[in-house]
């Protein structure tokens, strides 16, 4: 059980006011100037009092998320806490020494390097804004997060080894056994990087610590955790998941969802939807809703600013003013900017994402 912003004023109304709110049998939910709390300096004082209430009976009480502009990033966009980030593995989270960890490049190179994880931090850094999301995530699924990274850009990385000119494939393996395969190309591009740090602290063991990568564009499989070899090779490297039938290129495809409300929820006019989107490089364009099988209307768009837009989730919104009564069937459509569209849901395995992820349309029922 968890508590809404609401939720947790009225608790702390209750636990104020005493025995005198109880005989009169009103919580502040029931009370409409709530939001006016904050303008007279209350809503400190009470969220304090309803924070201590809560855990006093059990209850769940949200903590705020990290948020861009602590980052020095200017834009509002949603974050996803480290711990409330999503996690897949191919086996068990490695136990890694920071003292004795060596990440080593090797391989169609003129030298082969060795660097330490202070070696790593000693290279110029960014931070930036990247949106992850797993192949294998459903439509309307978790399987996707949002974060601010620090890092060092792979090319520098590559660049102390010298690749050879020919050389046309990065072999990157991992601590835990896990292996893939990416171009060249790929991991030279400006917005690829070798992430050490999330949400300005370093990397989780459960999020790749020491070093992950990440590269625009691909699903997780291609932002392998637990980075320990990079092997530079004139072939194509089948990865773990890409010999099994996955994609090699593992590029995102639109998709998007709807956060709130939950399926199944009853909601009262004027009723706003709100969700995130996502896509490949060519970023997301537009989304609409779909209501019983009849198109509704666009949702206004809020997109992080550049140098970052195409490489995060767009956050979307739509005012439904005067839902009719009754029960209703709500699909979300995103088109991305090279025009593709989110298709209806069909018959397939692994909730449609097997082998290039999925492009399916998240629906959820409401009653009004």
């Amino acid at each position: 059980m968890s508590l809404s912003r609401r939720r947790l004023l009225g608790l702390a109304a209750l636990a104020s006011a005493g025995p005198a709110a109880g005989c009169r049998g009103v919580i502040l939910d029931d009370i409409a100037d709530i939001d006016g709390l904050a303008d007279r300096g209350l809503a400190a004082d009470l969220a304090a009092q309803a924070t201590a209430a809560a855990r006093r009976r059990g209850i769940a009480v949200p903590t705020p998320g990290p948020r861009a502009r602590d980052f020095g990033i200017d834009t509002d966009i949603a974050l996803t806490a480290a711990g409330a980030f999503y996690v897949m593995k191919y086996g068990t989270v490695p136990s890694i020494d920071a003292a004795a960890f060596r990440l080593v490049v090797d391989g169609d190179v003129a030298r082969r390097v060795e660097l330490t994880l202070a070696d790593l931090r000693a290279l110029p850094a960014a931070t930036l804004m990247r949106t992850l999301e797993c192949i294998s995530n459903p439509a309307g699924g978790t399987l996707i997060g949002n974060a601010v990274w620090g890092g060092v850009p792979f090319a520098d990385v590559l660049r102390l080894a010298a690749p050879d000119p020919a050389a046309r494939e990065l072999k990157l393996t991992c601590a835990d056994g896990y292996h893939t395969g990416v171009p060249l190309d790929l991991a030279v591009d400006p917005r690829s990087y070798l992430a050490l740090t999330m949400n300005g602290a370093p990397l989780a063991a459960a999020h790749g610590f020491p070093v992950r990568c990440l590269f625009p564009g691909r699903y997780g499989q291609k932002q392998p955790k637990w980075l320990t070899g990079i092997t530079v090779q004139r072939t194509r490297h089948a990865g773990h998941w890409e010999a099994q039938g996955w994609s090699d290129s593992a590029e995102i495809r639109i998709n998007s969802r709807v956060d709130a409300p939950r399926d199944h929820a009853t909601v009262r006019p004027p009723a706003t939807l709100r969700g995130v989107a996502f896509a490949d490089l060519s970023g997301v364009a537009a989304i609409e809703l779909v209501v019983d099988n009849r198109a509704a209307g666009a949702a206004v768009l809020r997109r992080a600013p550049e140098p970052f837009r195409d490489l995060v989730w767009t956050e979307w919104e739509w005012a439904w003013p005067d839902p009719p009564p009754g029960n209703h069937v709500v699909l979300v459509r995103a088109a991305d900017g090279a025009g593709r569209r989110q298709h209806r849901a069909r018959e397939h395995v692994l909730g449609g994402t097997f082998p290039d992820g999925t492009s399916e349309m998240h629906k959820l029922r409401l009653f009004v």
